[in-house]
């Protein structure tokens, strides 16, 4: 059995990718981030609110500044993350195209052919139309399941649980 993938490393291939890190291999690490920054910007709202109401001033209104920036980048930390990952994506490599075997998975890009064995993947997230891969804390692959030419999203799935003994994790 032969599953074929044709990916493009866009924005939203690349916010999926960041996303699948953070729900499996960085979530421990992803939860103590959050946690400071909520008390961080927490603390900067209650210190600008409190110096705008006793002592009005740039200090106060900066205050509520910091705490307006963590805001958007706790809810956005995803895209902030995967457009930072694709600064580092190499030249020809933001279109892909993956065999998976029985064996192992081939990834061409345009000049360069990689074979990966199924031992080397951490774990294994699924949204509504990506399949990403942890590969460690900070590299991962992204295969989108509109892309697939030959095979089933649900073979695919299979073939990754069945290969690898992880679950499957939702994101």
């Amino acid at each position: 059995m032969e599953i074929k993938i044709r990916t493009h490393y866009d924005r939203d291939a690349l916010t999926a990718m960041a996303r699948g890190l953070r729900k499996t291999v960085r979530r421990k690490k992803s939860r103590r981030s959050r946690i400071v920054g909520v008390v961080l910007m927490v603390l900067a709202f209650l210190f600008g609110v409190g110096d705008l109401i006793l002592n009005p001033g740039w200090k106060a209104w900066l205050d509520l500044g910091v705490a307006v920036v963590l805001l958007l980048i706790l809810l956005t930390e995803d895209r902030v993350n995967g457009f930072l990952a694709g600064r580092k994506v190499l030249p020809g490599a933001r279109d892909t195209e993956t065999v998976f075997t029985e064996y192992d998975y081939t990834t061409t890009i345009q000049n360069a052919e990689t074979r990966w064995s199924y031992e080397s993947i951490r774990a294994i997230a699924e949204g509504e139309n990506f399949i990403v891969l942890a590969l460690s804390d900070r590299h991962a692959q992204v295969f989108d399941k509109r892309g697939i030419t030959a095979g089933t999203p649900e073979e695919l799935r299979t073939l990754l649980r069945d290969k690898t003994g992880l679950p499957v994790t939702k994101m």
